[in-house]
């Protein structure tokens, strides 16, 4: 009886293999190939290349100095300053002598108003004016444009600083976003890889049919990043013609750049050095000041004036005969003892208005400090990030290459593979990251400190 028990297990047995045993060929997935689309491009524009723009890649610093020839914002900055001057020069005007010169013909009648029988008589004078003496008010008013010219100066100065680091912002965002389609377009060319070992393993018997499909969508995904990543790269080179000032549609390549390395061993020292030459800080000290001499002005808005004249007068029947003519020289006063108040008021407004330009200097001063600060800790962190990605890129692309081995040998699951192929693909993305946060920081850090290579010069104190 137990011989017989085991020959029907055995039998059994050899039933459940045979009933396992599936006649029928692999289950063929069905699915849709992702094509790969072509770049999207803008035509050149129809007008030729400017000629200080070269048809070759552009350095950061060369970028930078096309956006301070081109750039038309810097237009009603530059605009500001000759305004400015232009107030100076009327200021001053009034400290040295004015000539007036005038001349006239009267018809004089002679008899019942009518014309008839009347005489003519020509007048030619000419009078010059010198002030002497107003209690240094008009040389306040000079003081005070000078000063405004000053501030229009350094707020030119500021806005150049601003398009070179704005520029070289820019610059370095296109060339990230250069670099971040190749990493995309190596993850479609791993998704393929990785797509083709899949088909080849199903074939064998030794893989799995949704492995296929997996692949396939993870190729779709990467060909879909792919073209975001262009579509954004062709954005930034837009923003960056935009900001050099030449036509959006002009084709720009990035050639390798690399910011200047600042020390960072006396933060505190920088500090002090930035509170000195910004420019944003000199145009509010010139502002200050500007308002302190029109308290001045405004104080002597009512003393007493002195000048003197000079004058010479020709008058008579003809032109050059018979004409009488005379000569003065004197001394002019003029005082406004009361004016109902309105000295008053203009002394309560300089007086408001050296309030706010003392309060704008300290704003501006604290954001210096923290521009300065804030450029610094990213700067250090900046450096710290790119030791990390390294380690990442390196890690991600060991635990890929087990992953891959691991399913070739038929030990592995297919989702691993994509797992640390994605994987891979964030630390490559985090080390192009990496690479450009130090040479944005890098450029930060030279603007907060004014200490950039096209800063132009510090305009002198007023």
């Amino acid at each position: 009886m137990q011989f017989r028990h085991s020959i029907v297990v055995v039998l059994t047995l050899l039933l459940a293999v045979a009933g396992m045993a599936d006649p029928t060929p692999p289950i063929q997935p069905q699915i849709q190939e992702t094509p790969l689309p072509p770049a999207v491009t803008l035509p050149a524009p129809p007008q030729q290349r400017l000629s200080d723009v070269p048809n070759r890649p552009l350095t950061a610093l060369e970028a930078a100095e096309i956006a301070l020839r081109h750039q038309p914002a810097l237009l009603s900055a530059a605009a500001a300053v000759e305004a400015a001057m232009a107030a100076v020069q009327q200021a001053k005007s009034h400290l040295g002598p004015s000539v007036v010169l005038n001349a006239g013909y009267t018809a004089v009648p002679v008899a019942n108003g009518s014309a008839a029988g009347s005489s003519a008589g020509f007048q030619f004078g000419a009078t010059v004016d010198q002030l002497l003496y107003d209690f240094n008010h008009t040389r306040d008013l000079v003081r005070q444009s000078f000063a405004v010219q000053q501030s229009a100066q350094a707020t030119l100065t500021q806005s150049q600083s601003d398009v070179v680091y704005q520029t070289k912002q820019a610059f370095y965002t296109y060339a990230e976003d250069l670099a971040l389609i190749k990493v995309n377009a190596e993850n479609v060319q791993n998704s393929q890889n990785h797509l083709a070992l899949s088909q080849a393993q199903v074939a064998a018997g030794t893989g799995l049919p949704s492995d296929v499909v997996t692949a396939q969508t993870a190729v779709a995904n990467a060909i879909f990043n792919l073209n975001l990543a262009q579509n954004t790269a062709s954005i930034a080179k837009v923003s960056l013609a935009v900001l050099m000032g030449i036509d959006p549609r002009t084709p720009i390549l990035p050639a390798d750049s690399v910011e200047h390395e600042l020390s960072t061993a006396d933060l505190n020292a920088q500090v002090a050095q930035a509170l000195i030459q910004r420019p944003e800080v000199l145009a509010a000290q010139a502002t200050l000041q500007s308002t302190l001499y029109a308290l001045g002005a405004a104080k002597s808005s009512n003393a007493p004036t002195i000048g003197a004249f000079a004058g010479w007068d020709s008058h008579g029947l003809a032109v050059t005969m018979g004409a009488e003519q005379s000569l003065g020289i004197g001394i002019t006063l003029s005082w406004t003892p009361y004016n109902s108040g309105l000295t008053k008021g203009q002394i309560n407004q300089a007086k408001a208005n050296i309030v706010t330009a003392q309060a704008q200097l300290t704003s501006t001063q604290q954001s210096v400090i923290s521009d300065v600060s804030q450029a610094y800790l990213n700067l250090m962190t900046a450096q710290q990030r790119v030791t990390t990605a390294d380690a990442e890129v390196k890690n991600a692309q060991e635990a890929l290459d087990m992953a891959t081995g691991r399913f070739k040998a038929g030990i592995g699951v297919f989702l691993d593979v994509l797992d640390d192929e994605s994987a891979l693909t964030t630390a490559l993305t985090d080390q192009v990251n990496a690479q450009t946060g130090v040479q944005l920081s890098r450029a930060a850090f030279a603007h907060a400190l004014y200490e950039d290579q096209l800063a132009p010069p510090v305009p002198p104190a007023p």
